[in-house]
């Protein structure tokens, strides 16, 4: 599964640390997310987190659901939970959260990381100057 909406103007990667409230003791991977929202695991096996928007932010847990899959296909199902505060549900969920994009037909820089790493403020004015 892969990041998409409306025109792809960006693609990227993320990368994160699940929290210390919810990670340590073997659960520092998606079950311990699993954990946080008391999913029903004798259903539903976690593989995975969603998160989307800005202005309407909403959280998905990805699931196989254990009782509609079959030998030849395991069914997955995106698990929308309701968020009241995006700011809030970031900082239980993650230590640390890092996304980086790029140009959706760049193929070179995604592939390269960066030699240095500097401030706006040393390169350009700002209004508080």
């Amino acid at each position: 599964m892969k990041a998409n909406v409306q025109y792809n103007d960006f693609k990227g990667t993320a990368s994160a640390d699940i929290s210390d409230g919810l990670g340590g003791a073997g659960r520092d991977n998606i079950k311990g997310l699993a954990k946080f929202f008391n999913l029903d695991e004798n259903r539903f096996t976690p593989i995975g987190i969603s998160l989307y928007g800005t202005n309407g932010f909403s959280v998905s847990i990805l699931c196989v659901d254990k009782e509609q899959s079959t030998p030849e296909k395991e069914h997955i199902v995106s698990m929308s939970y309701d968020v009241e505060n995006e700011r809030e549900i970031i900082d239980l969920l993650f230590k640390r959260l890092h996304i980086v994009l790029h140009d959706k037909f760049d193929n070179k820089y995604p592939e390269l990381d960066y030699d240095e790493e500097v401030r706006y403020t040393d390169f350009h004015e700002t209004d508080e100057e």
